[in-house]
C-alpha cells in the first residue's frame, strides 16, 4: 500500500490579522451603504430639492418654534414638505420641469412650475398630487398619534387636515383651481364666494391676498376663450368622472378625518375652542 502525506495538511492555523478583523468589522457597514446608496438613487432627484429648500424650511421651522414649540414646528412643516412632495412626484412623472419648494412662514409653501401642463387633465393631476400625499401623511400623524397616546401628533393630523382641505378650495391659484379645470371653470365662483366668505369670517391677510390673485381667474370666465383655450380645457369623459371622483372623495375625507381628530384630541384633555384643558405642550 503507497501510504502519501499531503504537504500543508497538518499546518497550524493561520493567525487572524488586524486588517481581516476590520474587514469583517466593516463588512455589515458596507451592505448597510450599499442598501442605502440603492434606495438614494431612487430618490436622486428628491435630494437636490431637500437641499436646496432646506434654508427656507429652517426659517420656518425657527419662526414657528417660537409660537409653538420646536416639536410642533418642526413636524408641521414636514406635513408641508410630504403635501409639496406630492405635487413634485406627479410633475415629474408628465416630466414637466419644477423647482424646488419655498417655505414662507405664515404662507405656506409652493412650488414653481417652469413649464406650463398641456392640458387641464395634467394640470388637475398635479393640483391634487400635493393634497392627496399630503393627506396621507396628515393620516400617519392621527393614526401615530392615537397608537402611542400622543395628542402632539393628533394635534398635527388635524392640522394636516385642514390645510390640505383648505388647499381644495377650488378657487386661484390654490390646488383646487386647479384641480378643477378637469371639471368646470365655473366651480372658480362658489370656490371664490367661500374664500371671501372665509375672509369676512376670520379675517388674515393670506386669505385676501389669494382672493386678489384670483381674480383674473374670475375674470377669465366671461370673457371669450380662444380656439388654444379651448382645446387646453378638452377633457375626456372619463378623465372627468375620475377627477371629480378623487375630488370631492377627498373631501369628504378630510371633513370626517378632522372631526375624528378632534373628538380624539378632546379624550385627551386638549382644549377645543377655549374649553378643556391644553395638554398639547406636556
Amino acid at each position: 500500500m503507497n501510504l502519501q502525506t499531503e504537504t500543508g495538511q497538518f499546518e497550524p492555523p493561520k493567525t487572524e490579522t488586524a486588517w481581516s478583523r476590520i474587514k469583517k468589522a466593516l463588512g455589515p457597514i458596507a451592505v448597510v451603504g450599499i442598501f442605502i446608496a440603492k434606495f438614494l438613487a431612487k430618490l436622486k432627484f428628491v435630494l437636490p430639492i431637500l437641499l436646496k429648500s432646506g434654508g427656507t424650511m429652517l426659517l420656518m421651522i425657527w419662526v414657528y418654534t417660537q409660537l409653538w414649540g420646536w416639536p410642533f414646528a418642526l413636524g408641521f412643516v414636514v406635513l408641508l414638505l410630504v403635501h409639496e412632495t406630492g405635487h413634485l412626484l406627479v410633475a415629474k412623472k408628465f416630466g414637466l420641469k419644477v423647482g424646488a419648494p419655498v417655505f414662507i412662514p405664515f404662507m405656506g409653501a409652493f412650488i414653481a412650475l417652469k413649464e406650463t401642463p398641456r392640458n387641464a387633465w395634467m394640470e388637475a393631476c398635479v393640483g391634487i398630487g400635493g393634497p392627496m400625499l399630503g393627506s396621507l401623511g396628515a393620516l400617519v400623524c392621527h393614526a401615530f398619534g392615537e397608537a402611542m397616546g400622543a395628542p402632539l401628533f393628533i394635534a398635527l393630523g388635524w392640522f394636516g387636515y385642514f390645510l390640505n382641505l383648505f388647499n381644495l378650495t377650488p378657487v386661484g391659484m390654490l390646488d383646487g383651481g386647479r384641480i378643477v379645470t378637469a371639471l368646470s371653470r365655473w366651480l372658480w365662483l362658489p370656490g371664490f364666494a367661500l374664500l371671501i366668505w372665509f375672509g369676512w369670517k376670520y379675517p388674515n391677510f393670506i386669505v385676501w391676498l389669494i382672493i386678489l390673485l384670483s381674480l383674473p381667474r374670475i375674470y377669465s370666465l366671461f370673457r371669450k376663450r380662444t380656439e388654444e383655450e379651448e382645446r387646453y380645457f378638452e377633457v375626456t369623459p372619463s378623465h372627468r368622472w375620475t377627477m371629480s371622483i378623487l375630488y370631492f372623495g377627498l373631501i369628504a375625507v378630510l371633513i370626517f378625518g378632522m372631526h375624528v381628530a378632534q373628538q380624539d384630541l378632546t379624550k385627551h384633555g386638549v382644549r377645543a375652542h377655549g374649553h378643556g384643558q391644553d395638554t398639547l405642550v406636556q
